[in-house]
């Protein structure tokens, strides 16, 4: 930038607030009536009191923002010491002062925030939808701000309309940016039953393709010594409830139970409570047997998702959860386990949580707050994180030619595994990048782009999603925001049922459970007014799916 006085001719103008915008705002009303001063920067380019309306850096004078964002357990330093954020402070001259918080406890850290009213600028990685819903006024509408401040965020909203449809609220508004992916296949389902093969063959056992020989393999893990060491220290199978990828409810699909975080099912457009379902008794017999027999991980109810990553790294666990094996039992571990199918049962077809041609995106991935004294200037930096595809995956992956690389000339990209020995894939990632916590969103036009070429865990992968996708429930309801009232009393009541559900699970698996129990947990879920929630969750079914 040329050094010099800003030009003397200025203009201060009162932006009041009857001036309508047009395009991602949604033809609603600007946030606020707020007095700027206009002028002309030494190098011709406009300003807004110490903004740049265009180009970089975004601010004259440095500033900072505080943004919450979830820390990852694999991450090695903070992430200030993020190339991504380097380069970004560097180029913007905005400082961000990350709050980082454990994905433990992270919604409920959120929620004491505004509640308090002690918020931070903005928050990243994605709350719920609830939290945005019910605190609409202590977050900046920032669809008011996109067609002026974020030309990059603009045009991929009006090239792909349906994502403005999922950001605006009941007022017809937009209070949040889309972050992760529009659609990744791999990310289809988040879990994988993984089994150790060489534990198998060990001791002459086939792959478990049924519950009954499932058990007859993690019986013998945990009885015959498979490691080898002399010592009786298997853990036949192990999970973490802390962990999204590796949560028990996945292991309800072999009973033909799809559970998730919602506790619904959709059978033949009619939405069913999955805890209420005979099958879920029949899981619970089940798992329970594994339990008492110590053939399942008691600790997984309750241990951190470090304390479950530390066990697969003593290579003593048979049988887990995970996204790859290589986030629980390391890199030089990863080739002795192969994923598993559902298993099957006499309880009906097996089913496997996911998605097919799932959206992935957030769009609750990054809201900015009323606290933010300048959301301008915030608007910009997120458009910059959103200026090209190479901007984007140094947040998303890291830097090029480490685990990504790309063709300048055609655009095309594929993942590489360059990363530096001593540290495996995720920590890499998680350290030089912010992963899917970035503040970026990847289009269908980027993901057109890519090309599988030598990249094995990418591989492994996508034979994971092979094997399971023909398992993934037909039905699902589509992620929108709506009415106020809606989702507050619906998540009233999900919230009390959820706690409920889990707990009782929990505790049927490791205490076992008769018919009385059942009875009687069938009867506290109506006391929960289940109905209700059932018939709120019909009419969101219903209304997504009325075209």
């Amino acid at each position: 930038m040329k050094k010099g006085n800003v030009f003397t001719r200025a203009l201060t103008l009162t932006l009041a607030g009857s001036m309508l915008l047009t395009g991602c705002g949604g033809g609603s009303k600007t946030a606020e009536t707020k007095a700027v001063q206009e002028a002309v920067d030494s190098d011709g380019r406009k300003m807004e009191g110490n903004l740049y309306t265009e180009g970089l850096p975004i601010v004259k004078e440095q500033e900072t923002f505080t943004i919450a964002v979830i820390g990852h357990p694999l991450a090695k330093g903070t992430y200030e010491d993020k190339p991504c954020v380097i380069q970004a402070e560097k180029d913007t001259n905005i400082k961000i002062k990350w709050m980082e918080i454990p994905s433990t406890g992270w919604q409920e850290k959120i929620n004491v925030m505004f509640a308090s009213g002690e918020l931070p600028d903005a928050i990243a990685t994605g709350i719920t939808d609830s939290s945005i819903v019910k605190n609409l006024p202590q977050l900046v509408p920032v669809g008011d701000y996109i067609d002026k401040y974020a030309p990059h965020v603009a045009e991929t909203y009006n090239k792909y309309p349906d994502l403005k449809t999922m950001l605006k609220q009941d007022d017809g508004k937009i209070y949040s940016f889309m972050t992760s992916s529009q659609t990744a296949r791999n990310d289809s389902t988040s879990g994988v039953l993984f089994i150790n093969k060489q534990w198998l063959d060990n001791l002459g056992l086939p792959v478990p393709a049924t519950v009954d020989e499932y058990y007859a393999a993690l019986k013998a893990f945990k009885e015959q010594d498979p490691n080898g060491n002399g010592v009786n220290d298997e853990i036949p199978f192990s999970f973490c409830q802390q962990y999204y990828a590796s949560q028990f409810k996945m292991m309800m699909g072999a009973f033909g139970i799809k559970d998730d975080t919602d506790h619904i099912m959709i059978e033949d457009g009619k939405v069913e409570l999955s805890a209420a379902k005979p099958q879920y008794y029949d899981a619970l017999k089940y798992y329970h047997k594994l339990a008492s027999e110590g053939l399942l991980d008691v600790e997984g109810f309750s241990q951190t998702q470090q304390q479950y990553y530390s066990k697969g790294q003593q290579m003593v666990v048979g049988s887990f959860l995970e996204y790859l094996p290589y986030y629980v039992v390391g890199q030089e571990n990863d080739s002795q386990y192969i994923p598993l199918a559902p298993l099957k049962s006499d309880s009906g077809e097996p089913l496997w949580d996911g998605i097919k041609d799932k959206f992935a995106g957030w769009h609750n991935g990054f809201v900015i707050t009323k606290a933010c004294k300048n959301p301008e200037a915030l608007v910009r930096w997120f458009d910059y994180c959103n200026t090209s595809f190479t901007t984007k995956m140094q947040w998303f992956n890291g830097d090029r030619g480490v685990l990504w690389e790309m063709d300048d000339e055609t655009g095309e990209w594929w993942n590489v595994n360059n990363y530096p020995e001593g540290q495996t894939k995720g920590e890499y990632r998680y350290t030089m990048s912010t992963g899917p916590h970035a503040p970026i969103f990847l289009t269908k036009d980027d993901w057109d782009k890519f090309v599988q070429k030598d990249d094995p865990q990418a591989e492994e992968r996508k034979d994971c999603i092979n094997l399971l996708e023909p398992y993934f429930p037909k039905d699902y309801i589509l992620p929108v925001f709506e009415k106020t009232a809606v989702v507050e009393e619906k998540e009233n009541l999900r919230v009390d049922i959820d706690n409920y559900i889990k707990n009782f699970t929990a505790q049927a698996v490791l205490s076992g459970i008769d018919d009385a129990g059942w009875k009687e947990h069938l009867a506290k879920l109506e006391k929960l007014n289940t109905a209700r929630y059932l018939e709120l969750q019909q009419q969101t079914y219903d209304n997504t799916n009325a075209n």
